[in-house]
């Protein structure tokens, strides 16, 4: 889902029929869904394994698969074939990143639950 969403915001900010579209919602909102995405992910990982590490590693791997689509969709819009390993790498790390703050989130509520019931 989210490597559609994306693919759907590349083919929106490259279409040069879609160059009235403004620059900075698209970009604001390209850069922030995937990392509440993220965050979402790790939170949720860490909810079932109850494992920040395992959350962390769900969360890279949907980093991963996002920046691909999004390196792919500027790859075939004619961009550099340098965006694919650039959005594998920036993927991998935001999802690592954000994905690790919704586990300690997500493990911190539940110990908190845990404690106070």
């Amino acid at each position: 889902m989210l490597s559609t969403f994306v693919a759907l915001l590349a083919f929106i900010g490259l279409t040069p029929e879609l160059s009235w579209v403004p620059e900075a919602p698209l970009l604001a909102v390209s850069v922030l869904v995937p990392l509440v995405a993220y965050s979402v992910t790790g939170f949720r990982a860490e909810r079932r394994s109850r494992s920040v590490g395992n959350s962390v590693v769900a969360s890279a791997v949907a980093g991963v698969v996002s920046g691909l689509a999004g390196g792919l969709s500027f790859v075939l819009f004619g961009k550099s074939l340098l965006n694919v390993p650039i959005g594998l790498v920036l993927g991998c790390l935001a999802g690592a990143v954000w994905g690790a703050v919704g586990a300690i989130v997500s493990a911190r509520s539940r110990k908190s639950l845990d404690t106070s019931g």
